[in-house]
């Protein structure tokens, strides 16, 4: 004899999968804009990136300032570069942004909607016990 408890002799409850749902699919048709739209961060950078170029160009051909450093007068310059420079790349997105919109395309779409009907009475599924389920 063992000195198990009867706990571990009980089954294991069996679950039963309930019955398949029917899946409802709803075809929706509509009519969408298509086009390309330039990307403006990148735009702004590669200004802000040209500005600095630009403005490290400007400092190497005029004089130096003998009391003021090559590096010093550099980083003045480039601040306004910089500016400059992402200032011009927002407006050529902007331009480029409305260049590309007379290039629009209206498309026709289908989006398909699977739909699962819920069925409020059954929350989980049935379970099943093969023993006597009043015993502790």
């Amino acid at each position: 004899m063992t000195n198990a408890s009867d706990d571990q002799h009980r089954p294991e409850p069996v679950v039963e999968p309930a019955a398949e749902p029917v899946v409802e699919s709803i075809v929706e048709r509509d009519e969408v804009t298509v086009r390309r739209a330039p990307k403006v961060p990148v735009f702004l950078i590669m200004g802000a990136a040209l500005g600095v170029v630009v403005s490290l160009i400007v400092t190497s051909l005029f004089p130096f300032d003998s009391g003021e450093g090559v590096a010093q007068t550099y980083g003045y310059i480039s601040l306004w570069g910089l500016t400059i420079g992402g200032a011009v790349g927002c407006v050529v997105a902007i331009v480029a942004e409305r260049v590309t919109s007379r290039g629009a395309k209206r498309v026709q779409v289908e989006r398909e909607r699977l739909e699962l009907p819920v069925d409020r009475t059954e929350s989980a599924p049935d379970q099943v016990t093969d023993g006597d389920s009043s015993r502790d």
